[in-house]
């Protein structure tokens, strides 16, 4: 089958024939160069020594791959005194010397790479009629560089993961440009001082609350303003204060719960009794969390800091920081029942049994009637939490008096990761039952200290309120809780990063989103994210 027309632009030939074959099409084409320089002498001849064929592939047309079959001159130096005796056609503008393929086609494979990796990239354009390997692609993708912009004024810095916890980077964003404009191997200050005397036009520099960060930026652009990120001001408020309700929570747990806040608190049913075995795992497993605060309160009071414990323990900041500030040993919560099939039915179980019915089968059974389509095993385990005296058909060897179960499931606070929010939540955005527990903690002083201090720095960051910070800092400094002294120490080592925070309007939330991008493109190319080929694909522009 001819074609007589196909829209392709092969300079310096004249297409004589196309064909297609099977899945292929082929072009056929002559050369029409009359003329050739020599690329080592740069002499013009226009002596023809001879023809040789090339048959590269270009980019496919109507589904299917396109194959050139090109008559390409060849042609005689003149110069006697050039060493090189016969040279080709020059077609570099679009079929480099030796290629295999043309530069629209190449150009082509590299975009496909650089949105998707080599091996997706293959199979996206094996179903557009190219044949190229993942490795091809790659060795595409690493044969050209990307530029980052000459110029970046206002910056943002923060890390990301290799591998959590063992290997870090760092990514710097132009955020005027909304770009990446670099990738570092690490995030140590070294790096970023070298990276910033680099670059001097940098005058802002965004950044979480990161000391080594710090360090980097001072050494390397002393004349740049750094900011620290708000939203981690917030969240550092918020880790202080679950910190704070760890070291009271015992005496919170201690308060009178008014009927009020106990009716709330019962709506959450836990879950149905442990077996023995899991009576055992639960107690071995609290075991060891005592001997481990035992063990951080013994290195306390011999003087080691929150650092040197975690390094000599080889436990997270985290763990031994609850372990460190608290008064006394900070029980897990209470674990809460899953959503159940027998969810829907509890209210009518409920008045059942305040009518005095503690047959589980009974319940069961009418249950059923109102369409219940679970087993009476749950009816049953729902009942040992209630039950006032062993049933009649309980076997001997239960009815011990310690299988018996407590009648009512006792009455709890949320965890402190849950009261946490509610300190830094609007109080008009909570809910009744939210504002009620809160107003039923704050009859502790601290607490009410604490919370009042709290909401005023977020309002203070969030309306841009500078003038507040240095007598909230003042309060806090004087205040009898050390987590609040310890979080106004953290802020005055870093006054001027948090002053321009609440003063200007850059932050990091655009670097955060562009690292989200760089864990999205590294996992995309499972094994083969090696940092030069992740660099190139991040800093690539989307």
């Amino acid at each position: 089958m001819t074609m007589s027309v196909l829209p392709l632009e092969l300079p310096g030939f004249d297409i004589e024939q196309t064909r297609i074959v099977g899945q292929d099409v082929w072009v056929v084409a002559k050369s029409t160069t009359s003329k050739g320089v020599c690329p080592r002498c740069q002499e013009v001849s226009t002596q023809t020594h001879g023809w040789y064929h090339r048959q590269p592939s270009d980019v496919p047309c109507v589904g299917k791959r396109v194959c050139l079959h090109l008559r390409v001159r060849r042609f005689r130096c003149t110069n006697p005194q050039c060493s090189r005796k016969t040279f080709a056609q020059d077609c570099a503008e679009w079929l480099p010397q030796f290629a295999r393929r043309t530069r629209r086609l190449t150009q082509l494979a590299y975009h496909f790479g650089f949105e998707v990796g080599g091996e997706c990239a293959s199979r996206l354009l094996r179903r557009c009629a190219v044949q190229l390997s993942g490795d091809t692609i790659l060795r595409i993708l690493r044969s050209r560089s990307v530029e980052s912009p000459p110029f970046a004024r206002i910056i943002g810095i923060d890390d990301w993961a290799f591998k959590k916890g063992q290997r870090y980077g760092t990514i710097i964003v132009d955020l005027e440009a909304h770009r990446v404009i670099d990738v570092l191997p690490d995030r140590t200050a070294s790096s970023v001082q070298g990276w910033l005397q680099d670059h001097p036009e940098v005058e802002i520099v965004a950044r979480d609350r990161s000391t080594e960060y710090a360090a980097g930026i001072v050494a390397g652009a002393p004349q740049a303003v750094q900011v620290a990120d708000r939203w981690h001001l917030l969240l550092n408020v918020r880790q202080m204060v679950e910190r704070f309700l760890n070291s009271i929570i015992a005496r919170l747990q201690q308060m009178p719960i008014s009927d009020e806040i106990a009716g709330y608190l019962h709506q959450k049913r836990h879950a149905f009794r442990r077996t023995r075995s899991e009576q055992h795992i639960s107690q071995s497993s609290r075991d060891k969390r005592l001997a481990r605060y035992q063990r951080v309160r013994q290195m306390r009071q011999d003087g080691y800091n929150i650092a040197q414990i975690a390094q000599i323990l080889g436990h997270h900041r985290e763990t031994v920081r609850k372990y460190y500030y608290a008064t006394s040993f900070p029980e897990r919560k209470r674990r809460q029942a899953p959503n159940s099939i027998l969810n829907p039915y509890l209210a009518y179980l409920e008045y059942r049994y305040e009518q005095g019915c503690e047959n589980a089968m009974q319940l069961w059974r009418e249950m059923q009637s109102k369409g219940y389509k679970g087993s009476h095993r749950q009816v049953s385990k729902w009942m040992q939490l209630r039950r006032t005296k062993v049933a009649p058909t309980t076997p001997n060897k239960y009815r011990e008096p310690h299988f018996l179960t407590h009648t009512n499931a006792q009455k709890t606070l949320p965890s402190t990761k849950q009261l946490a929010w509610l300190f830094i939540c609007d109080t008009n955005r909570l809910k009744a039952e939210d504002n009620l527990i809160l107003q039923h903690l704050q009859q502790d002083d601290d607490v009410r200290h604490v919370r009042t201090l709290t909401q005023t720095f977020i309002n203070m960051v969030k309306q841009r309120q500078a003038d507040l910070l240095d007598p909230w800092l003042k309060t806090c400094l004087d205040s009898s809780v050390t987590q609040l002294s310890y979080f106004a120490q953290g802020i005055l080592h870093d006054y001027q990063a948090v002053q321009a925070a609440i003063e200007t309007s850059w932050s990091n939330g655009q670097t955060e989103g562009q690292v989200n991008r760089l864990k999205f493109i590294k996992r995309q190319m499972f094994g083969r994210a090696h940092f030069d080929l992740l660099r190139l694909r991040v800093i690539h522009p989307p």
